[in-house]
């Protein structure tokens, strides 16, 4: 019977996936304008008192939630927001559509990192495309295992409303929801709002009920993840196992008033600790009851937020603030919005080179003094002023979306792979030299006409998982050792698709077998994967060149050229290997010697040139005068003459 249901039940979704499917393309065409989608001129906040609400089942309209029934529904925020905003326009934002391939990729960014120790495996994956990173498709992730792997930094959307149109993921549809956008997860001003509560909620597939646990209204227990395919959670019936611990919500009765309202403190200029559960940086090697010593971005500490330079509009399409960022329905604004266009304002043909005009909102102007001009097209403004500062080896950093950072109570575990090092400097798309995060890339893979593809995880440890035991395997800096002989025996276990090669890559090589010998060699596929560095933005008496100091990059053991960037990988034998910074640059390091080199002779030469240019100008001066000494002579002379004819 129980079997008969299930089928039931899976036949009813197959129904309704038309719907599913079809509903967000419905919303696109809709022409009418919501309430919520334009501004009428009034810069005031509108009070969102709003009735929450619930869909229940897709294609039927939505209904008002009652906090007190039993069992209590979680609200929809696609339908409680969708009161009044677009949720078609709001979900092509930047946060929600990196899987849908007509976005403008634009210039690389943080990828997610598919980390597994077991396998020795570090994947960059990005739905948008950028070279060195992987889409989720090319390497087995449908995007029910991208929630799984990385819901708990995200905002909701994007992969969260497609993967039940896929068969990983699909029978989960009915059980855990569709992950919507959570629009409070940001606007949310509340200091209740627990983003840590929304990851959890993630992880346990309570995708219906992440929205309200993280709101602070409501209280969640259960765990979707523990129930079978078959079960209804919308029926509120006890399942026959205990282990099983279907979602339950509990809302907080005291925030409905009488018409079973409720106040939302929501705020457009998203205050900054909403962005920093997924946006932060911690520099490795400060203990965590030193944080008190960091000093944030110049910008935050002189009172600015995120948004005020990341901004956007009600389609959401964020302002990442780079140099050269195109965006059509805003060709002027964008530029204004980067280091360069924000202090460094477009002067008006009247208006003197000379003269010292503050940027945008009075951003003061900076002078460069005794800095040539040349370094303004050789480097961007990141180089001298953000990131830390640069060291003899880059600094390990870690991030939230990579590392897991800020999950929901005390972070006991340390997740320190994949090695983040920072600031790398490379030479960026337009020919600049940019400060930049990098990992190395460790995965298997297959090669085909000389371009390599990883295998999923599961795959590798499905054929190789005995070879590749960590059980007794020693551990060096953080990674499962792994030899050559380990090597060589998974690849001969892989190596049974033809036209293609296994292969393994790990810390800037490519390994593959020749003639049953194991062969390392470069390949494009083992590069690092950088991303630029955009803060934190150090004031300008912390920045590389400040009042003229040329050593802090023309110095023989400057970082910015002879840094050692490590290579990291598990391979034995290969963990000590440094790259000098140069190398990655793509610079010579014979030539950054000799040319540094002159510049410990620079003040003695500036003294010489001085003392020159001095004697210089007294020759001319001597020469000078003698000049205007035969002037006049030969003027006395000339009017004697003239006396004497007199």
């Amino acid at each position: 019977m129980a079997a008969f249901y299930r089928y039931l039940i899976i036949a009813g979704l197959i129904v309704l996936m038309g719907a599913v499917t079809t509903a967000p393309a419905q919303d696109q065409t809709q022409e009418k304008e919501m309430l919520g989608d334009g501004n009428d001129g009034n810069r005031s906040i509108p009070v969102h008192l709003m009735e929450l609400m619930v869909q229940i089942f897709e294609g039927e309209p939505p209904e008002k939630v009652l906090p007190d029934e039993e069992p209590a529904l979680p609200f929809s925020l696609r339908h409680s927001c969708g009161e009044c905003h677009t949720y078609s326009f709001i979900n092509s934002g930047w946060h929600f559509n990196s899987s849908k391939e007509v976005v403008e990729p634009g210039r690389p960014g943080e990828p997610w990192v598919w980390v597994d120790g077991a396998t020795r495996t570090i994947i960059p994956i990005s739905g948008r495309g950028w070279d060195g990173t992987y889409k989720p498709d090319q390497v087995g992730l449908t995007p029910w295992r991208m929630i799984k792997l990385f819901g708990r930094h995200m905002p909701g959307g994007d992969y969260g409303e497609i993967y039940a149109e896929q068969l990983d993921g699909f029978d989960r549809q009915m059980i855990s929801g569709e992950f919507e956008i959570n629009c409070l997860i940001c606007h949310n001003g509340d200091r209740r709002q627990d983003p840590s509560e929304a990851a959890l909620q993630t992880m346990r597939e309570n995708f219906r009920w992440s929205a309200a646990a993280s709101s602070g209204i409501a209280y969640v227990d259960g765990d979707a993840s523990t129930l079978p395919p078959s079960y209804d959670v919308l029926m509120g019936i006890p399942p026959d196992n205990p282990a099983q611990q279907p979602p339950v919500i509990h809302y907080d009765l005291s925030r409905f008033d009488v018409l079973n309202r409720v106040f939302f403190d929501i705020v457009r200029r998203v205050p900054n600790d909403r962005c920093y559960f997924c946006h932060s940086t911690q520099v490795m090697g400060m203990d965590q009851f030193d944080e008190w010593q960091r000093d944030e971005d110049i910008h935050i500490t002189s009172g600015l937020m995120c948004v005020d330079c990341h901004r956007h509009g009600v389609d959401h399409q964020m302002t990442r603030g780079y140099e050269g960022e195109q965006r059509a329905a805003a060709p002027e604004s964008v530029p204004s919005l980067t280091c360069r266009g924000c202090h460094y304002p477009e002067l008006d043909a009247e208006e003197s080179q000379s003269e010292i005009q503050p940027g945008r909102l009075g951003a003061p102007r900076p002078v460069h003094k005794g800095i040539p001009l040349v370094h303004f097209d050789k480097l961007t403004c990141t180089v001298c002023h953000s990131g830390p500062l640069p060291a003899e080896q880059p600094h390990r950093v870690r991030t939230p979306r990579i590392h897991r950072l800020g999950l929901h109570g005390v972070h006991r575990i340390d997740y320190n792979l994949p090695h983040v090092q920072a600031p790398v400097f490379i030479r960026n798309a337009e020919g600049k030299i940019e400060p930049s995060k990098l990992i190395w890339p460790s995965f298997w893979g297959r090669m085909k006409n000389d371009e390599v593809t990883p295998i999923a995880v599961e795959v590798v440890q499905k054929v190789a998982g005995k070879i590749l035991d960590t059980t007794d395997a020693p551990r060096r800096d953080d990674w499962p050792e792994l030899t050559e002989e380990q090597i060589t025996q998974t690849l001969n276990l892989l190596d049974t698709v033809e036209e293609s090669e296994p292969v393994y890559v790990a810390g800037g090589k490519l390994y593959k077998l020749l003639r049953g010998d194991l062969i390392p060699s470069e390949h494009p596929a083992a590069a690092p994967y950088t991303w630029p560095i955009g803060h934190d933005v150090r004031p300008a008496q912390q920045s590389l060149g400040y009042d003229a100091r040329c050593e802090d990059c023309h110095d023989q053991d400057a970082p910015i050229f002879f840094g050692q960037v490590v290579v990291d990988s598990p391979v034995l034998g290969q963990g000590d290997v440094v790259k000098p910074m140069y190398e990655i640059l793509g610079a010579d390091g014979t030539y950054w010697k000799s040319f540094n080199a002159s510049f410990a002779f620079r003040s003695f030469l500036k003294t010489v040139g001085f003392i020159a240019c001095g004697l210089l100008a007294a020759i001319l001066l001597l020469f000078g005068l003698l000049a205007l000494k035969r002037i006049m002579l030969s003027g006395v002379c000339q009017n004697s003459e003239d006396m004497g004819k007199i």
